[in-house]
């Protein structure tokens, strides 16, 4: 091919690439999902609660507009890997279907579908199983159909192998012992999880135009009592665009904008957009104004923390056990005196695992009752790292729970989400020394049956966040503690 058409080429190429990571067109194409998730979704369902799919779906909803996260990954949908998941459980949002009899759960896709492997199959498949074990502990023994996937989405024959598979992952769940059928079936009074697929363009969000006035009215969903469901609404915000690009709209739309946001965020989170929408979503700044913007705002933050404030320094704190509290410490912690003293006032043992968190304050007290350790959660590095430490860290707890140190007072593990880093500590020592009861007292085997079945007592103990381990970190307490 000729030189100068692979130059033009190339340059072409480049340009794209620097429309595709800029900061203005990922703002403008998230803010165009929203008013799409607000205009034609919520209208269609305003009974239902919004419940962002994380991490992607975060971004899409305003977080005054929702109060539970969910996780349902991807890979759990991809051919050939359909699973549902126990270590990703997303039991935490059953009360909230039970409550609202219904919710909408937000997620986007990247260019070339029209919705995620999570919300086409990953929900499903979990609304399936859950859906079977209700069907066996129905007293009226009648075959319903449980398993449903979006129409004109996949083939038949995925259909069919994902249909094959559920009797399977049935089993794996009933093998770790956290939730039965029966009680299943009498808090949702009998209904089925039924999930139904909405996204620009979508049959199921068509309105109709009022005839006096022209004004384009959304009617509300009304389930037909007969019908014996609750509505699991799945939501893509993002509109399928040729290339995964539009530039129809004064800016280069990007599809699933928000995906993968460490590679064009700048430090920037879904919090700090909405909290800034008025700077931020202004689409006459230019991405140089917004950039520096997002570093001033990234620079704040961290000069901000307010290390004299324990609700400020440790947002989060939940009471595991009467001697283990799980707590969350913010990134850029300077752990000073008056901290240190708040600290053993509260707690005998204060284990911290963060990158990020300092102690100004070093002396023979401080070291014995704060021990800070170089692990970040939502690092791979920390998770595997983290298999060197266990022994050290499990054991310290340990002597401490058995020297009844913290028979007055708690033991704080913390880490910078407390749903990671500081959970597989926390699993490490709950199987290493207590009953499955949380009963004080040291088992007589570990497997990993029972890793399980700790870790699924802990996600639901702590039911108002998304609790999820990474899978290095799992693997790190399961070489540690068999």
């Amino acid at each position: 091919m000729d030189e100068g058409i692979l130059s033009s080429l190339s340059d072409v190429n480049k340009d794209l690439k620097k429309e595709y990571k800029s900061f203005r067109n990922r703002i403008q194409s998230i803010l165009l999902d929203n008013a799409f998730l607000k205009k034609s979704v919520i209208p269609r369902f305003p009974d239902f609660p919004l419940v962002p799919n994380e991490r992607c779906g975060l971004w899409y909803c305003d977080p005054s507009d929702f109060t539970r996260t969910s996780y349902f990954k991807s890979t759990d949908g991809h051919v050939n890997m359909w699973d549902f998941s126990t270590r990703r459980l997303n039991f935490h949002i059953l009360p909230l279907i039970e409550e609202k009899n219904g919710l909408i759960i937000v997620d986007s896709t990247r260019r070339g579908k029209t919705m995620p492997d999570a919300l086409s199959k990953t929900v499903p498949i979990w609304c399936a199983v859950l859906n079977t074990l209700m069907v066996e502990s129905s007293p009226q023994k009648v075959d319903r159909q449980v398993l449903f996937l979006p129409p004109g989405i996949l083939t038949v024959s995925e259909c069919d192998r994902i249909s094959k598979r559920i009797p399977e992952l049935v089993d794996k769940l009933k093998r770790i012992d956290v939730i039965d059928g029966k009680t299943l079936y009498q808090r949702f009074n009998g209904r089925l999880l039924r999930p139904l697929w909405v996204f620009p363009g979508s049959p199921l969000l068509q309105a109709s135009t009022d005839p006096f006035t022209g004004r384009i009215v959304q009617e509300k969903w009304e389930t037909a009592e007969d019908e014996r469901i609750i509505p699991i609404v799945l939501c893509t915000v993002s509109y399928k665009a040729q290339d995964g690009v539009d530039k129809r709209h004064g800016f280069t739309y990007v599809q699933g904008a928000a995906d993968d946001h460490e590679l064009w965020s700048c430090g920037l989170t879904s919090q700090m957009l909405w909290d800034n929408l008025n700077f931020l979503g202004d689409p006459t700044k230019s991405d140089d104004s917004l950039h520096t913007f997002v570093r001033q705002l990234v620079s704040k933050k961290e000069r901000n923390i307010d290390s004299s404030s324990f609700s400020n320094a440790f947002p989060c704190i939940n009471h595991i056990t009467r001697e283990l509290v799980l707590g969350r410490v913010v990134d850029g912690l300077d752990i000073k005196s008056e901290m240190v003293r708040m600290l053993a006032q509260e707690y005998s043992l204060v284990i911290i695992l963060s990158k990020n968190v300092t102690l100004s304050v070093v002396n023979e007290r401080t070291s014995d009752i704060i021990k800070i350790y170089p692990l970040q959660s939502g690092c791979k590095r920390s998770s595997k790292d983290l298999r060197g430490k266990l022994p050290e860290i499990s054991s310290l707890i340990s002597n401490h729970i058995r020297s009844l140190k913290c028979r007055d007072k708690p033991i704080l593990v913390s880490c910078n989400s407390a749903t990671d880093m500081s959970i597989g500590v926390l699993l490490s020592v709950l199987c290493s020394n207590y009953q499955l009861d949380w009963y004080l007292q040291a088992p007589t085997n570990v497997n990993k049956i029972i890793i399980r079945k700790h870790l699924t007592k802990l996600i639901t103990l702590l039911e108002d966040r998304n609790v999820n381990p990474s899978r290095a970190t799992l693997n790190s307490v399961n070489s540690y503690l068999m």
